[in-house]
């Protein structure tokens, strides 16, 4: 029987989330916040194609879910769509996005269908003088010859317009009939995201409101924070300054505390020898393994093509001939993969996996080096202490170099990523690290710096939930209200 700490009476913790996927992040935070006694209600959008709740979350007595309308219920609701649509995609025309010409063109597909009420996703225009026509980038470079000052009116007056719409009525009802103690909502910045909605609704109703950040990419590869809740929760003091800089959150607003969804890949332990692992595979324990972590389909559409002209080009180097070859494939691109031709020898495919997996723990863990284009993966093989290569695929440079979060993983970024400009570098640079080359003093100062800032050795699931806790309290008290009552049973 697991133990329950109690502090003061229970709370009430609302969360809502786009989609129960998005648990997956905050799934033990949640679990510890139901173990200290406190109840704690899922929120998700009826309607929706969803994957069940986990069996973990399930589990828990004082976790339960509940269904809401999917948007506002009022005449505002296509009309916010809109405005937010544009404010999303405007956010794209300022300096720090001049080059993430892929993700104007995702959010500009995104405008287009909200005022369109989803009958276009892309422009159709002609110039009226030259009768040329008007594509989607040649639109944003059109907008982008206004001055600094004339953009910075544009959004401040799409801001003030936000500021106007008045909180709905019916996520009022829902929230009145909650009555919860703190609301928890994320990602929040999902491009045609309803969430703002709940924000804006708390924060009328005097309801405090705390964001903690889905992903690495979230703040700076998806919408705008378009109603800024009470408190943000970060990773790092690189999330802190684009919460800041790009969002407009007040700087004591925000808290780095570290991500919480890598506690459980910290603790986790080998589950296979070296030998059971290459007998697996079919690979040559005598020979070093490099593995190849997929991205997903936004960064590297047909990795497939990629991943093997790769495998060409690293045997031309004499200490890779014979290297064994791991490919993992990325948990939303599996059905490519099926293609692939595993005749070559010491190459394999493994399976991979959505969730947290011990199938890339042991990837890693067995491999010399490991080589990605930008996926999260990258941070899990630094957890493990493993070197991380990348190379510039110029088909992929929207989804690679046209990123912001990419740059923070080089080397010349103070990450902990060898960046290649081609398959030459590549070659040398991977040939040092599998004969063992490599700072491993650098992985460690990053991976903390990065996941951890609190400490390296201090899982952050239960830094997030003293903090959720302490922010909620300190507003009760503040407010004068006394958290919701509740039975609490061991």
């Amino acid at each position: 029987m697991s133990t329950v700490r109690m502090t003061a009476s229970p709370l009430r913790i609302l969360v809502h989330v786009s989609l129960i996927t998005m648990l997956r992040h905050f799934e033990d935070v949640l679990v510890e916040l139901a173990r200290r006694g406190h109840i704690v209600r899922v929120a998700s959008p009826e309607g929706r194609s969803d994957v069940p709740p986990s069996q973990v979350l399930r589990d828990q007595e004082r976790i339960a879910f509940v269904h809401v309308p999917p948007r506002r219920g009022d005449a505002w609701a296509e009309r916010v769509d809109q405005l937010r649509a544009i404010r999303d995609y405007l956010r794209y025309l300022e300096p720090p996005f001049a080059h993430a010409t892929k993700l104007r063109h995702r959010a500009m597909r995104k405008m287009v269908t909200a005022m369109t009420a989803g009958r276009a996703r892309h422009l159709r225009a002609r110039c009226p003088h030259c009768k040329g026509k008007i594509a989607n980038e040649l639109f944003a470079q059109t907008l982008l010859q206004f001055n600094q000052e004339g953009k910075d009116n544009f959004a401040a007056l799409l801001a003030l317009m936000e500021d106007t719409i008045p909180s709905d009525v019916r996520t009022e009802a829902f929230l009145r009939a909650e009555s919860p103690d703190v609301l928890l909502v994320t990602p929040l910045v999902k491009l045609g995201s309803h969430q703002a909605d709940y924000v804006k609704s708390a924060r009328a109703m005097g309801i405090p409101v705390v964001f903690p950040v889905f992903s690495w990419d979230n703040l700076s590869t998806k919408g705008l924070i378009h109603v800024l809740p009470d408190l943000v929760l970060v990773w790092n003091e690189r999330q802190r300054s684009e919460a800041m800089n790009m969002h407009g959150v007040p700087p004591q607003d925000v808290l780095a505390v570290g991500a919480p969804r890598f506690d459980q890949f910290f603790a986790m332990r080998p589950g296979t020898t070296r030998q059971q692992f290459c007998d697996v595979h079919g690979f040559d324990p005598s020979e070093p393994i490099v593995s190849y972590l997929c991205s997903s389909e936004f960064v590297a559409a047909r990795e497939i093509d990629f991943v093997t002209r790769w495998i060409d080009e690293i045997r031309q180097a004499p200490a890779l001939r014979s290297c064994n070859v791991l490919i993992r494939p990325h948990p939303r691109e599996k059905v490519q993969w099926r293609q692939f031709s595993t005749d070559r020898a010491h190459v394999a495919v493994s399976r991979s996996s959505i969730a947290v997996d011990q199938t890339l723990f042991d990837t890693v863990h067995h491999s010399a080096a490991v080589v990605g284009l930008n996926t999260s993966a990258q941070l899990e093989a630094g957890i493990v202490g493993r070197p991380v290569l990348t190379l510039l695929a110029p088909e992929f440079a929207d989804g690679q170099q046209g990123t912001i979060h990419f740059h923070y993983l080089l080397k010349e970024h103070g990450g902990f990523v060898d960046f290649a400009p081609d398959f030459e570098v590549h070659r040398e640079q991977l040939t040092e690290v599998v004969s063992g080359k490599y700072d491993a003093g650098r992985i460690r100062a990053f991976v903390q710096e990065f996941l951890r800032p609190l400490g390296v050795d201090r899982p952050v699931t239960p830094i997030m939930a003293d903090t959720i806790e302490a922010f909620a309290r300190k507003r009760l008290r503040r407010e004068g209200a006394p958290a919701a009552a509740a039975k609490v049973t061991s």
